[in-house]
């Protein structure tokens, strides 16, 4: 019995020892949850209340997962936001508010540029397996948004808490996340807080991601970590780029020709984006490396199923860190890279070598002459007509006598031989054309050369010929409801590579084939500068396309801030406007065929047209005067009497002189005798 009682007393004594030991722990967790709140609260409050302007007061919270249990990581989740939010708006009142989202992650459609994003984790894994994709979309402005990451768990050592961070910042540098604040708790030796984050660039550092401790959360205002690269420490920048004068141009090294390849060189550059490459590494402490697409394309193009090709396919593949030129803006182009400032604008044109107009010997008479002379000629002849045809014919003859400047007395007029009159007033207008003319041809000919006709695509179409382009052009510019340009058909069109443009233009020069090419100004300028004196290419006036210069990177690129930052104040230094009144030499935009300006000595071609004129009228004169005397001899034959006379014209001299008539008739009634005495 004694012995039963005294293990009834041992098992009270243990139970209510365990039920001590619960009570003290309990009791320990209760006074340590307080302090551990409140480090959170004081920490990132104080980094959201010091950065509210850099963000400009938008922030988004999000947590995500339960902790070790699922009690403790809702209580910590609750407590910190509530306790937070209070302390924001307590401490800001009166202030700029703070806008806030709290809604799921996955809801939330965009950010603007400079807001800041807080998430609570429980452990580095979940922001791979949850979020980083999401992160990844979202991230779409050239300085991303502000990351700002929580991890209050203290579940791994300190060893292996190094390596999630390492890793971390691996996957937050593959998907160009770079103004990231990791806050990590360590509880050995002691409970802190520290803010971490990573240097994609500095010295022996060149695209890394290397951790870097920022602060401590007991040091007052810890900053944001906005991630502005100012100084790329020599690492060497890979673009994606080809030959375009006068807008890039490569001064090779001895030994290497400039093909197309894969394999990066380091060219001296020319042109303005070369100038402005350098000036951008001088700057900014970066070794350039070219990159020529080797598969054909140049500029390339992101195709709907999401493959590309030239340097935009070896931006987009890691290839290159970033391409520089003039591409036309689509959703799949806007999507995938980040654009700096433009600091070119040029305009797409046709060009098409040059070429005189072919005039007509009609068409060199009449041009030289207005409108309003033609129709004072045409009224005097018409004039002139009328009154040939007109029965009191003298009056309107002499006045059209005073037109033509000449003066024929009413007497000389014939009265048969009207028709031949009026050839022969037709002969002296035209001899008088003729010298009015060359008067208002000499100020013809002192004129440059007439060119064909290039001013727009329909006159271009009209004149029979046909387009060369690339594919990429043709399906923006023609091939486009939108655009107000008209289709062009198949057969009218020529399809070419980029890289085959210039030897294409090289040899049309030479083979005078009746294509026109799709091209900038500035290019045909550079082209034509090689050598005045040949037959060059001359634009049309209308613009197919407007597009602007710019540098891309891949999105959301820690450099591209950078780059855009210096581009708009080099331009804002007239660095342009410079380069174009140096480089561009405006004179070799004039063709080649045209005159020099000077006058002309005015020789027989020039005024074959009027002699034509001239031949013309006295063909026709000298026929209708052969068809007139004909016509003459055979109705004179016709009445010719019977008996021969020894006076064939007597019967003309008859016709002038009647009272002869009369007297001959006369005396032939009258006996011979009379005759003889008379």
């Amino acid at each position: 019995m004694c012995n039963e009682h005294l293990r009834f007393v041992m098992l009270l004594l243990l139970l209510l020892l365990v039920t001590l030991q619960q009570h003290t722990a309990g009791s320990a967790i209760a006074d340590d949850q307080p302090s551990h709140i409140d480090r959170w609260v004081s920490c990132i409050g104080e980094i959201v209340l010091a950065n509210a302007d850099t963000f400009r007061h938008e922030l988004n919270i999000f947590a995500l997962g339960a902790g070790e249990t699922e009690e403790e990581s809702l209580h910590f989740e609750h407590d910190l936001l509530d306790r937070l939010l209070a302390r924001l708006v307590y401490q800001n009142a009166g202030k700029q508010p703070f806008t806030f989202n709290l809604a799921p992650y996955d809801r939330t459609v965009s950010y603007n540029q400079r807001n800041l994003v807080l998430i609570l984790l429980h452990d580095l894994l979940q922001l791979e397996r949850h979020l980083l994709p999401q992160l990844a979309v979202k991230n779409v402005e050239q300085r991303g948004y502000f990351l700002l990451l929580l991890v209050p768990s203290n579940a791994t050592t300190t060893a292996t808490a190094e390596k999630h961070v390492a890793a971390t910042f691996r996957l937050l540098w593959s998907v160009r996340l770079h103004n990231v604040v990791l806050a990590l708790e360590r509880r050995h030796p002691t409970t802190r807080i520290d803010l971490l984050a990573y240097d994609p660039y500095g010295p022996g550092c060149c695209g890394c991601s290397r951790p870097r401790l920022l602060a401590h959360c007991n040091a007052p205002s810890p900053p944001l970590y906005d991630r502005f690269e100012r100084n790329l420490h020599g690492c060497q920048m890979r673009i994606a780029s080809f030959e375009r004068a006068p807008f890039l141009e490569f001064v090779h090294p001895p030994g290497r020709n400039g093909t197309a390849t894969t394999a990066p060189f380091t060219p001296k550059l020319a042109g303005i984006e070369g100038n402005l490459v350098e000036l951008l590494a001088a700057h900014l402490n970066f070794r350039v490396a070219i990159v020529q697409p080797a598969d054909g394309r140049t500029w390339g193009r992101i195709y709907p199923n999401g493959t590309a090709n030239g340097a935009l396919g070896l931006l987009l593949n890691g290839t290159v860190h970033m391409t520089v030129g003039g591409y036309f803006p689509y959703p799949a182009l806007l999507a995938a890279t980040t654009q700096t400032h433009h600091y070119y604008t040029a305009e797409l044109v046709l060009a098409v070598p040059e070429e005189l107009a072919t005039l007509s010997p009609l068409e060199q008479l009449l041009k030289p002459f207005q409108p309003a002379i033609w129709t004072v000629v045409a009224v005097e002849l018409a004039v002139g007509a009328l009154g040939a045809l007109h029965h009191r014919r003298h009056r309107l003859l002499h006045f059209w006598r005073t037109v033509i400047g000449e003066s024929l007395p009413g007497r000389t007029v014939p009265r048969r031989t009207v028709a031949r009159l009026a050839l022969l007033l037709w002969i002296v207008h035209a001899a008088l054309l003729r010298e009015s003319y060359k008067g208002s041809l000499v100020g013809f000919l002192t004129e440059p050369n007439p060119l064909a006709d290039i001013h727009s695509l329909e006159a271009l179409v009209q004149a029979g010929y046909r387009f060369a382009m690339t594919e990429t052009i043709y399906h923006t510019v023609f091939d486009r409801s939108s655009t107000n340009l008209r289709p062009l058909a198949p057969h009218q069109v020529q399809l070419i590579k980029s890289a085959d443009r210039q030897a294409r233009l090289e040899r049309t020069i030479r083979s005078r084939d009746r294509l026109a090419f799709t091209s900038t100004r500035e290019e045909i300028v550079k082209f034509n500068s090689r050598n005045r004196t040949d037959i060059n290419y001359r634009t049309s006036d209308e613009t197919l396309l407007t597009f602007h210069f710019a540098m891309y990177f891949k999105r959301s690129s820690p450099i591209a801030a950078a780059c855009d930052w210096y581009i708009r104040r080099v331009v804002a230094t007239g660095f342009v406007a410079r380069w174009h009144h140096q480089h561009l030499d405006l004179r070799f935009e004039r063709p080649t065929l045209a005159g020099s300006g000077q006058a002309e000595v005015l020789q027989l071609h020039h005024l074959h047209g009027s002699y034509l004129l001239l031949a013309a009228g006295l063909l026709l004169a000298t026929a209708i005067f052969t068809l007139e005397l004909l016509w003459g001899r055979w109705c004179e034959r016709r009445r010719r009497p019977s008996y021969p006379g020894p006076y064939p014209y007597l019967h003309e001299l008859r016709r002038q002189y009647p009272a002869v008539g009369r007297r001959k008739r006369a005396q032939r009634a009258l006996p011979p005798q009379l005759v003889a005495i008379r």
